[in-house]
């Protein structure tokens, strides 16, 4: 999808289309963060299918604080879909304990496993599918956790770039403090994702147009990241090997 012919309404149009195919018979589950991403794909279920058939969860660490907690709320009152607060940090605390983890990414790795763990469960119990909310600049350069948030059984925003992101949100009227905040994975205090990444989600975006959409060739340190986060978390978007003809 080239960067500049991006046109809203035929991907709100295109993504409630595969939503309602995919989730034919199901209920969709999925967790909201508080971030744009989740933002989008809920405000996308609620144009797909009855609220009632949307089993939406927040899922903190702790409790009902902080700007995450109102602007879930505030997106719950936009699309009319209920938002069910479950604080995971007791779970999360219980296997610090065990395992005596002190590595911050692992716990951070922990908590997003944790998180899958329990909309799988979710939809255990609703015959419901989970509904992931990767989008395109994740899944190139693996920012995401492995069989964490990249577990789902549907992806309807993966081949949109952050910034398409934004706009559909923009779109659809996803709550402006939503789609201005700095997002953040949430797996450690203060954590947000361009900082730990090192560049502007603008940036990675503009490196994978011009590496994967337009074919040029690699040039400059943004590309040069771009492709090295490519390569290393080759193994997310793969099958597991095996010896499986």
């Amino acid at each position: 999808m080239g960067m500049y012919s991006f046109k809203p309404q035929e991907q709100a149009t295109l993504i409630t289309g595969f939503l309602r195919d995919q989730l034919s018979g199901h209920k969709a589950v999925i967790g909201v963060s508080g971030g744009v991403d989740s933002a989008l794909v809920l405000a996308l279920l609620s144009r797909s299918m009855p609220a009632e058939r949307i089993v939406a969860v927040h899922l903190p660490e702790t409790g009902k604080e902080g700007t995450d907690y109102k602007d879930v709320m505030e997106i719950s009152k936009t699309t009319g879909v209920h938002v069910e607060v479950i604080p995971m940090g007791g779970i999360a605390d219980s296997f610090y304990r065990t395992l005596g983890v002190s590595d911050s990414r692992a716990a951070g790795n922990i908590k997003s496993r944790i998180r899958m763990t329990i909309l799988y469960y979710l939809a255990n119990i609703n015959d419901g599918l989970v509904v992931g909310t990767t989008n395109r600049t994740e899944y190139i350069t693996g920012y995401y956790t492995k069989y964490g948030d990249g577990a789902c059984d549907l992806e309807p925003i993966m081949h949109l770039l952050k910034f398409q992101v934004r706009e559909l949100a923009k779109f659809l009227g996803v709550p402006e403090s939503i789609i201005i905040k700095k997002p953040s994975a949430g797996l450690w205090e203060n954590q947000t994702d361009e900082a730990e990444i090192g560049m502007s989600y603008r940036e990675m975006d503009d490196s994978i147009t011009r590496i994967f959409d337009r074919k040029e060739p690699v040039s400059g340190e943004n590309d040069r990241r771009i492709m090295e986060m490519y390569d290393r978390s080759a193994h997310k978007r793969r099958m597991p090997a095996s010896l499986l003809s």
